[in-house]
């Protein structure tokens, strides 16, 4: 569960304006977009062919998370915001709390799929926001409580309260869905076809809720009950994205099992993630981690440029222009084949046996 510092809370209720509840959409895509390089630097740093069913399930979630940012940037549309990808894509810096969010011990790294990565990170961030006993685990998790018991509210609280909000203002008279902008945002069907919300877009409280749902269902604020547990969420009747993590994490698939108190353990068929087909990466990569003028940086300044170009790519989607998302995922496929060329390198040339050189999302190094 990931906590929410309680003065965004508190000026998300205390709000009486449209203006006032647009920032609060405004951090919940940051939030959105802040986990995409976390989860792309994990599957770049699987080796080709190995652990596939590993790099299927980070890949799926890191899809997930472009259908919430693009649900988040709906949302912002419809109550008259201005969603600003590039400008908030490239002040991300990592290591990094996540915006919004107090969870100490929760640092957001950019780092190779190994398990530590996985639980620490991954798991982490997507943890439910419940008192069950999770699956993999043998009692209520102590943080969990610790976090309940001091009164900190998840991101599936937030988002609760920004459509409680809209309720709200929408009763006073506001009219926050007055001119929704429907020409400006995206219809998701072409590309999430099996997404349970309709067209995604956003045009009153109805539609409003029903894209906060699917974000919540899939991802990190999904509310699975009490015991025994429903891990589903994501598309297609697949596990909501812990659950994903917890696979790779555990080894085995997440299976029915009575004997669980959770209703469900980690017992099923084997998830591999075989250390020695992952790439060392360099954490946190940033352009300016590689020596200007050798081929690791032409290399990793290609990516950058790329990510760049995918950014301002998004930028126009979401301001105008949401006929451009077949050529943003095109950048997405561009992508990918860049991090091949930059993991054929070590990070540093005169330390070969050093780390692997990784696909960088920043220009330059986050100051120590």
């Amino acid at each position: 569960m990931l906590s929410i510092k309680p003065e965004f809370m508190r000026r998300l209720r205390a709000a009486t304006t449209v203006a006032e509840v647009q920032s609060m959409v405004t951090a919940a895509y940051t939030l959105e977009l802040a986990t995409i390089p976390t989860y792309l630097t994990g599957a770049f740093s699987v080796k080709p062919g190995f652990n596939p069913e590993a790099l299927a399930l980070v890949q799926s979630v890191a899809y997930e998370e472009m259908l919430h940012l693009t649900l988040a940037c709906n949302l912002l549309i419809a109550i008259g915001g201005t969603p600003a990808i590039l400008d908030t894509g490239l002040s991300l810096e990592f290591p990094t709390p996540l915006p919004m969010c107090v969870d100490e011990g929760l640092t957001v790294a950019l780092g190779a799929m190994t398990p530590e990565q996985v639980y620490t990170v991954f798991m982490g961030i997507e943890h439910p926001d419940t008192q069950a006993i999770l699956p993999g685990e043998q009692t209520v998790s102590a943080l969990m409580l610790q976090k309940q018991s001091q009164g900190y509210e998840s991101i599936g609280d937030f988002y609760q309260a920004i459509l409680d909000k809209l309720a709200e203002l929408e009763a006073a008279g506001l009219a926050p869905f007055g001119q929704p902008n429907l020409d400006n945002q995206v219809d998701i069907r072409p590309w999430f076809p099996h997404v349970e919300c309709g067209d995604g877009k956003v045009s009153n409280m109805e539609t409003a809720r029903a894209i906060v749902a699917v974000i919540l269902a899939q991802g990190e604020g999904a509310q699975i009950g009490d015991d025994p547990i429903d891990p589903h969420g994501g598309f297609a009747g697949s596990f909501a994205h812990y659950f994903k993590f917890g696979e790779i994490y555990f080894g085995k698939r997440l299976v029915a099992d009575a004997q669980a108190a959770s209703g469900w353990s980690y017992s099923g068929a084997p998830v591999a993630l075989d250390p020695e087909g992952v790439y060392r990466f360099l954490p946190n990569a940033a352009v300016s981690d590689y020596v200007p003028g050798t081929a690791v940086h032409t290399a990793a300044a290609d990516f950058f440029n790329s990510y760049k170009r995918l950014l301002t790519s998004l930028d126009q989607v979401f301001n105008g222009a949401p006929e451009k998302l077949k050529s943003a995922l095109a950048i997405m496929y561009e992508l990918k084949l860049l991090a091949q060329k930059v993991v054929q390198f070590p990070a540093y040339p005169d330390q070969p046996a050093s780390y692997v050189a990784a696909p960088p999302f920043m220009l330059n190094k986050k100051p120590a």
